[in-house]
């Protein structure tokens, strides 16, 4: 049985960023394995409804690390495997393939998988998914030939996806249950701002419509919606969401409500296994809440955090929610979490896209959205601000002809 200081099993972003860490941290040739499901290195995921789902030729930022980084530092990376069961109490993982692996400290970093939206005929062909390179493969294939699509969700992966895709020449329809587009975070201004963008680009938008029902003989080629109407249509992209992964551990001794129950440390209830990324709940030291996080930049940054405590590097995880999206020429980032807002202020002008968001619970700054044509400032003192539960008087952002200036912070 081959022995393992290091086990992480998971192939996508915070395998990728914890196995950067163990790098820097100077673990020894031979003392990390990753199990991955992917059949290709440990990547970043939001290339593939962006540049990647444009051009296969923007994979420049697809692979968090290249073959030679895992061969240099001899970390074994085992592709188009899964890990069959975890023994915790021997310290083993059975892999699919017949093997059992023993580790001294376990990551588990198994991420997302996607939530089936409950719609009928969803096994017709050409109706998508989007969460590993091969489905961004075939939505760019079958966008080639398509002159309709019908994109179910508004959220920033149906927002994404119906910008590149109108981009690639396809006449887009996007399906939105709520009332607004982004509806986790916009207002009425800021969906209003987008709807507009998107409509200006001659994507069509339905609010509050429900897709309930897909047609076609073998393939796709009309979206029933809940009004009666009916969309023809050449493909379709669901992007309903997202849930952890813990198919694996449904049965272990791991506490799991929604997620992966860990400490401030990324450590879970069994000793020695760690847990980080999509996959996990965690204690969130800035809202004093419980918090599961579906973004990018939670996977890579509590990915590379795990590595450095099983390292011993014993330091609490705090982290500013975040996350960022491109529509067309577009681009924004979000900060914080304005679920317990009573107050929001605007800079710039919601009318021409150049302004920003922010949101206050008695002046203290719980979130700010940030569009790209702001200056560079306005997102550094947000996340600055946030992380110190700064107090803001909200007249000194409502002047906008000022530029905001930093704080003094008790």
């Amino acid at each position: 049985m081959k022995k393992y200081k290091y086990i992480i099993i998971g192939g996508g972003t915070t395998a990728g960023y914890a196995a950067k860490e163990f790098a820097e941290q100077n673990i020894g040739n031979g003392e990390l394995c990753i199990i991955s499901a992917e059949d290709i290195l440990p990547m970043n995921r939001p290339p593939l409804s962006k540049n990647y789902l444009k051009d296969e030729n923007e994979d420049d930022e697809l692979l968090i690390n290249g073959k030679e980084f895992y061969d240099d530092h001899g970390i074994t990376v085992l592709t188009e495997t899964y890990a069959k069961s975890v023994k915790f109490a021997e310290k083993i993982v059975e892999l699919d393939r017949g093997e059992a692996l023993q580790y001294e400290k376990l990551l588990i970093a198994t991420g997302s998988q996607v939530k089936h939206a409950n719609i009928s005929n969803e096994n017709l062909k050409n109706i998508f998914y989007l969460r590993n390179v091969n489905q961004s493969d075939e939505i760019r294939k079958r966008a080639k030939e398509a002159q309709n699509a019908v994109i179910v969700g508004g959220g920033y992966i149906g927002t994404e996806t119906s910008a590149v895709l109108n981009q690639l020449g396809v006449q887009v329809t996007m399906i939105v249950p709520e009332d607004k587009l982004l509806s986790k975070f916009a207002t009425d201004e800021i969906s209003d701002f987008f709807i507009r963008k998107f409509r200006k680009e001659m994507v069509e938008v339905l609010l509050g419509e429900e897709a309930v029902s897909f047609h076609g003989k073998d393939s796709v080629t009309e979206v029933e919606l809940l009004s009666g109407k009916r969309l023809p249509t050449d493909m379709v992209i669901i992007g309903t969401g997202v849930q952890p992964n813990i198919k694996l551990f449904k049965d272990s001794t791991l506490t799991i409500n929604h997620g992966i129950v860990v400490n401030e440390f990324c450590e879970t209830n069994v000793p020695d296994v760690f847990a980080a990324g999509d996959v996990v709940e965690f204690p969130d030291r800035i809202f004093n809440k419980i918090r599961h996080v579906e973004h990018w930049e939670n996977a890579f940054d509590q990915g590379r955090h795990a590595a450095q405590v099983m390292t011993g590097k014993y330091e609490p995880y705090i982290f500013v929610p975040f996350f960022f999206s491109d529509v067309f020429d577009v681009s924004y980032e979000y900060y914080g979490d304005s679920e317990s807002a009573n107050d929001i202020v605007y800079r710039g002008s919601l009318q021409s896209g150049d302004f920003s968001a922010w949101w206050l619970n008695n002046d203290r700054l719980l979130a700010a959205l940030i569009m790209s044509t702001r200056p560079k400032k306005e997102g550094e003192l947000a996340a600055k601000w946030i992380r110190n539960k700064a107090k803001v008087e909200k007249e000194k952002i409502y002047n906008t002809a000022e530029e905001l200036k930093e704080l003094e912070l008790n």
